[in-house]
């Protein structure tokens, strides 16, 4: 089953979804000590990087749903997330990464969210420019 079960989907996005939300308070509260950041930092990218997969892998699995929705309609919160920890980490490399996260959701942004997400969708999808 692994992978391929709806179960596992769910509790591996209920992971990312609290590894997103410690990603920003780590980012937040950086600056303090350079020892502590550089060891959050090492611990934040390889987190990031499993977020990443983690959320390419439910992608996978709800296209292979074959459903008559959008996935990103299902994934946009993750994504955006994701993207907004790329952003933070401020490096050009990163910031392009989050553009091509955005990507997957611009459909699904322009028909369904409010300008005020469209926004801050294009934003994030522009931030290395």
């Amino acid at each position: 089953c692994g992978a391929k079960h709806w179960a596992t989907n769910f509790m591996n996005l209920s992971l990312i979804e609290e590894s997103l939300a410690n990603f920003h308070s780590t980012l937040m509260s950086m600056g303090k000590n350079e020892a502590e950041d550089t060891e959050s930092m090492e611990e934040m990218l390889t987190g990031i990087a499993e977020a990443a997969d983690g959320i390419d892998r439910a992608l996978l699995f709800a296209n292979g749903l074959k459903l008559k929705t959008d996935p990103a309609q299902l994934l946009f919160d993750y994504i955006v997330g994701l993207a907004r920890t790329l952003v933070g980490l401020g490096d050009e490399k990163s910031q392009k990464y989050a553009a091509q996260w955005i990507e997957k959701v611009e459909e699904y942004v322009e028909a369904f969210e409010s300008n005020a997400m469209q926004k801050v969708v294009l934003s994030l999808k522009n931030a290395w420019k």
